[in-house]
């Protein structure tokens, strides 16, 4: 099958890993993979896997910019040279851009729906959902059934995965030694980390404060925050407010996230105000690493509820977290159980396996319906 993903960008970022791994297996299997994107740090891992590119420029906020007009007009004119059998879209913009060349080209298209939306009047109007619609977590499912009104039988329930046997490899120890001393870790002593872009819903503050009374009980603790965004000056500033600098390691943005997973003693996990899943939480449980996590955002909390065996899940008040985390420090046992579970539930619940083949089946139901779902 001829393949066209759709999405706004390839920066580090969960829909990114998504798009990426999804590409990469459906190549692995026989499918003719192109991507379309504003292109970002990922790219060089589609090339090295012999999967186009096609750059467009959709990395903007407004679906109906004059760059995602443009997008959809120069999109048209590769499809027009390179069809494909099915579009798969991945965010808003690429939804409207999907729907557009669908009815353009009399291409079937499907879309997944990573989070939740908010319900507006552009998004009543042109939802945009495709012949067939995917939902990451089943809160991000009932919100398509109830807020913007999809058939329940034009939804599939998917929720993300992980190759797991990736994060099993083993990290060298000059590899480790080599980070630690690039992120100005001692040799040893316990490391709590995080990874999360760093922006205002994802409530890094709140782990930096947690941080705060690990400290107090561990004073050797480091914590490491993996990611950027546009909230790093002011979480530094809110480190040093909360005398932590010295103990605090901004990592920035790491494309292989193996290496530095496998430096966390503990790792927690604080989803978005509105998350739909939370793909550093099964890359955290792939890794085995003990996982402190935050009840909040509906997808997430529905992970959560599902995984009470494989964590710690805590109630997001900063001194609940930091009672939680120094408690699985101290605990060398407790630790060895969750790191058990966890990589066991991310190699029998969410190996990327079966994503890959249970969106083959999306595909194939999509290809086969006589109308492609314009404008849906």
């Amino acid at each position: 099958m001829r393949i066209l993903h759709v999405t706004s960008h390839l920066n580090v970022g969960g829909i990114t890993t998504y798009v990426v791994n999804l590409s990469r297996a459906l190549a692995a299997r026989g499918h003719q993979v192109t991507v379309a994107s504003g292109g970002g740090t990922h790219e060089g891992r589609l090339r090295d896997a012999g999967i186009p590119h096609w750059r467009a420029p959709l990395a903007v906020s407004a679906e109906f910019s004059p760059q995602a007009a443009w997008a959809c007009r120069g999109l048209s004119r590769m499809l027009s040279a390179s069809p494909v059998d099915v579009i798969h879209a991945h965010t808003r913009t690429a939804q409207v851009a999907a729907a557009w060349l669908s009815r353009r080209h009399r291409i079937p298209y499907v879309t997944t729906w990573h989070g939740f939306f908010r319900r507006r009047l552009s998004r009543r109007w042109w939802p945009c959902t495709g012949a067939m619609t995917i939902a990451i977590s089943e809160p991000v499912a009932a919100h398509l059934r109830d807020v913007f009104r999809v058939p329940p039988e034009r939804i599939r329930m998917i929720p993300h995965g992980v190759d797991a046997a990736r994060f099993e490899q083993p990290v060298a120890p000059a590899e480790l030694q080599r980070m630690r001393a690039q992120l100005r870790l001692p040799p040893d002593g316990p490391v709590v980390g995080t990874m999360a872009r760093l922006v205002p819903s994802k409530g890094v503050d709140r782990l930096l404060e947690a941080f705060g009374h690990v400290r107090a009980k561990i004073p050797q603790a480091r914590f490491v925050v993996v990611g950027d965004g546009a909230e790093r000056a002011r979480l530094e500033q809110h480190a040093a407010r909360l005398e932590l600098s010295s103990s605090v390691r901004f990592a920035g943005t790491m494309p292989d996230t193996r290496a530095i997973l496998s430096l966390m003693d503990v790792f927690v996990f604080m989803p978005a105000t509105e998350e739909g899943f939370g793909l550093s939480l099964l890359e955290a449980m792939a890794s085995g690493r003990p996982i402190v996590a935050v009840r909040r955002g509906g997808g997430a909390s529905w992970v959560l509820d599902r995984a009470q065996e494989e964590m710690l899940v805590v109630e997001p008040e900063p001194a609940r977290i930091g009672e939680a985390v120094a408690g699985l420090l101290r605990d060398v046992g407790e630790q060895a159980r969750l790191s058990s579970r966890a990589r066991q539930a991310a190699t029998s619940t969410y190996d990327f396996a079966r994503v890959v083949e249970q969106v083959e089946a999306v595909y194939r139901t999509a290809a086969w319906s006589l109308e492609p779902g314009a404008w849906k």
